[in-house]
């Protein structure tokens, strides 16, 4: 098994865990998303900016979008798989990162995501600029103009709508003090319904958050579903009361 470890690009293995996987024995797609925040927080401490580091400054790193492909065939519940990273490019208030999940010898890509980060003051909630300190490290270019994810079709409230509320509680909450990013995606699938979920697989998803969701509110999730003779579309919003919080689309195989 070959790794890369360097400043800008970070990989390790990781043995699937029978938690991670849903009933069809393969990682959920939440689960997916703790992966990759797992291998960039490795890959930030390999260069000495752990959580403490991070928080020292006053702020924290925040995802405010994820765009992803997910092959057909994923891995299984005691697999072996890799995970990987990549400091892409920044400039003063975004930064891209690529993340890749491969089989153990990297014979097949299972999953490509690229997500933006900003920098949260914890006391404001707000973005503020990057420190320096913690971006230079990773020897990622400076964009004059970083590359935009594709915004996700907003939730049509005249169709069909499927609802579900959420209370959001204490575990939903992160070290960072807000909720985690992917419990989002538990949330935004699950109005779904088992039988939809174990008979179709996510082929490619986007995500964009809007809002904070604080913890003790209550979430409603709303789905939409599309299907032609050529694709299956499902269109997602999260919310709390007339504010809306994330909006995501997925296409299925």
């Amino acid at each position: 098994m070959e790794l890369k470890q360097e400043a800008q690009t970070f990989e390790m293995p990781h043995l699937l865990t029978y938690y991670e996987c849903d009933e069809t024995s393969h990682p959920s797609l939440s689960m997916i998303l703790s992966m990759i925040s797992m291998v960039s927080d490795e890959h930030s401490m390999s260069l000495g900016m752990g959580t403490k580091e991070i928080q020292s400054t006053g702020g924290t790193w925040v995802v405010s979008g994820y765009e992803g492909h997910l092959s057909a065939k994923q891995p299984s519940f005691g697999e072996t798989v890799i995970l990987g990273t990549k400091a892409v490019s920044y400039n003063r208030f975004f930064a891209v990162r690529d993340f890749w999940i491969t089989g153990k010898e990297h014979q097949i890509e299972y999953a490509r995501i690229r997500s933006i980060f900003v920098f949260m003051n914890l006391k404001t909630r707000r973005m503020q600029s990057i420190p320096p300190a913690l971006i230079e490290p990773f020897n990622a270019p400076v964009a004059k103009r970083i590359p935009r994810l594709k915004r996700p079709q907003k939730l049509d409230e005249n169709a069909s709508v499927i609802k579900k509320n959420y209370q959001v509680r204490y575990f939903d909450l992160d070290a960072n003090h807000h909720v985690n990013n992917a419990r989002y995606f538990d949330w935004l699938l699950d109005p779904l319904g088992r039988d939809f979920l174990r008979g179709n697989q996510i082929k490619r998803f986007n995500l964009q958050y809007l809002q904070e969701v604080r913890n003790g509110e209550m979430v409603e999730s709303k789905v939409n579903k599309l299907q032609t003779n050529d694709e299956k579309v499902t269109y997602h919003q999260i919310g709390v009361g007339e504010q809306i919080d994330a909006i995501a689309e997925i296409e299925w195989y």
